[in-house]
């Protein structure tokens, strides 16, 4: 791959993703207060916090460049290629800023290959109806932590309502009760509630009730379909058979 032409790409992303940010740290405090306190803690924190704003600094780039030469290596691109896909297509190239600006800030390697995987199948497909759905599992991808994935995983195993027109059968058993899912995982049950609302709230996690059954406690849930796609970018590779 071509260095400088992987370089250009992960710079111009990078510019991309702060124009999406779009934040100042003036903006933290704001007014007259703001900038006198600005002004008077400068130099101190400059000195202070130098190594750590490097270290940052490296970590975001590093991460950057990690991504792009991901994305290019699931698509068997060049990042020439990537480059001129992405200038090519407006909506893409903001999508692509808010993957960079998530994936700097996230130390997790399996959620960075999970956006990166987002973005190269947005880029094969930038069709406007999935870009929105990319747009969903990266906000997701951002917002869940390794406990949710824990999770997904264990719940992964639940079978889902089936798609209308089809319907429910009533000897098939749907969905996983939250208790079930802390018994396999008993690591889940303190925070279990939290983490199960915040998958339901992002569209990962879905009702999977039949029938009449009353209260959360008791009530099914099952991977959504939105939910199901997440799991798929987020698992790990096979390793290469020797």
């Amino acid at each position: 791959m071509n260095k400088r032409t992987e370089g250009q790409i992960v710079s111009g992303l990078k510019q991309v993703a702060a124009a999406v940010a779009g934040t100042t740290a003036g903006a933290v405090v704001g007014g007259p207060e703001g900038a006198l306190l600005g002004a008077a803690a400068g130099p101190a924190l400059a000195t202070s916090f130098d190594l750590i704003v490097d270290r940052i600094t490296s970590y975001r780039a590093d991460r950057t460049a990690q991504l792009v030469h991901e994305v290019t290596r699931v698509l068997g691109i060049e990042a020439s290629e990537l480059q001129e896909r992405l200038l090519a297509d407006e909506r893409l190239l903001e999508f692509a800023g808010r993957v960079v600006a998530a994936a700097q800030d996230i130390s997790l390697t399996q959620k960075r290959r999970a956006l990166a995987r987002a973005l190269a199948s947005a880029v094969a497909d930038p069709a406007p109806a999935r870009l929105d759905v990319w747009e969903l599992l990266q906000t997701a991808i951002k917002e869940i932590d390794p406990p949710h994935i824990r999770f997904m995983h264990v719940i992964s195993s639940a079978r889902p309502l089936p798609e209308p027109p089809e319907r429910p059968l009533d000897n098939v058993k749907y969905g996983m009760l939250l208790q079930d899912v802390c018994k396999i995982d008993p690591g889940l049950k303190l925070g279990g509630h939290a983490i199960l609302q915040r998958l339901l709230s992002l569209g990962l996690v879905e009702s999977a009730l039949h029938g009449m059954i009353y209260g959360g406690t008791y009530r099914p849930y099952a991977l959504s379909g939105l939910g199901q796609r997440l799991l798929t970018l987020l698992q790990e590779e096979p390793a290469p058979s020797s």
